[in-house]
């Protein structure tokens, strides 16, 4: 499915993280959304990897990454947890500095991570000011083609794809 990848298997300070890596140049980081898991990378990442470095990881808990044990407060599975296995695993393969793309908890993770590491550098006053920005641009991604939906001898209801008739019906 990742044709040209390499898998992996890093242990963190937390539990053991499992990815996949390929291509060349600056790094990224692809993490998943519930309740998937590094694959559903598998159509993006071959094409970023024509230019980028690609890091697709199993975030704790999901897929072939390790399930810690929780606590009463949930911490090993809180964001700061997760975020801190994500750099852990990218300093392993030797990289300091990232792009992050991320999905519904992949994106809460590498936002957690970005205000950590941003509280952590403006509290010493001895250095200059870190600042972050997020380039929020949209990929141009080409939404599937409307799905017709028969309804019984009535003419045809053109549905959005993902939607289901039964809720068409409920806001008429």
């Amino acid at each position: 499915m990742f044709d040209g990848f390499e898998e992996f298997d890093t242990e963190t300070s937390g539990t053991r993280i499992h990815g996949v890596r390929g291509g060349s140049g600056p790094p990224v980081l692809l993490l998943h959304g519930i309740p998937e898991t590094h694959l559903m990378w598998h159509r993006v990442a071959p094409t970023l990897a024509e230019h980028y470095t690609v890091v697709a990881t199993d975030l704790r808990g999901y897929g072939d990454s390790g399930e810690p044990p929780s606590t009463p407060d949930h911490e090993p599975y809180s964001m700061r947890a997760i975020a801190h296995d994500q750099l852990e695993v990218m300093r392993s393969l030797g990289f300091d500095r990232f792009r992050v793309a991320g999905h519904d908890r992949g994106a809460r993770c590498a936002y957690r991570r970005s205000t950590a590491v941003l509280v952590a550098a403006n509290q010493h006053r001895h250095s200059a000011p870190v600042r972050a920005s997020w380039d929020l641009t949209s990929a141009a991604v080409t939404p599937p083609p409307p799905v017709p939906v028969q309804r019984s001898n009535r003419r045809p209801v053109v549905m959005p794809a993902g939607r289901f008739p039964e809720a068409a019906r409920e806001r008429r």
